[in-house]
């Protein structure tokens, strides 16, 4: 398993449409991926998040990448978000 861990933030003003809009939009995407395995968005502020992308290898980490840009530029022009790649690399341990 491969993951990636990104650094996302917001208007805070922002933060309740980008949430919302997330959850309509990419949680479908993301679970009818064929290249995801899990994600996880943990709540670091009101305008702050830790997400961490998991998937079946590098392979489909890399091959997602195209999805990820296109799900992800309208947030980034609709809510002011940014997001930036903060670690990335093989799973050492799962429980």
């Amino acid at each position: 398993m491969y993951a990636k861990t990104y650094w996302i933030g917001c208007n805070p003003n922002n933060a309740a449409k980008l949430l919302e809009h997330y959850d309509s939009v990419l949680t479908p995407a993301i679970q009818s991926s064929e290249f995801h395995a899990g994600h996880q968005m943990i709540e670091a502020g009101t305008d702050k998040w830790l997400l961490v992308s998991t998937y079946h290898d590098k392979a489909a980490a890399e091959a997602a990448v195209s999805l990820v840009q296109e799900l992800l530029k309208p947030m980034t022009e609709q809510f002011g978000m940014t997001i930036d790649v903060i670690a990335e690399g093989e799973v050492a341990r799962t429980i």
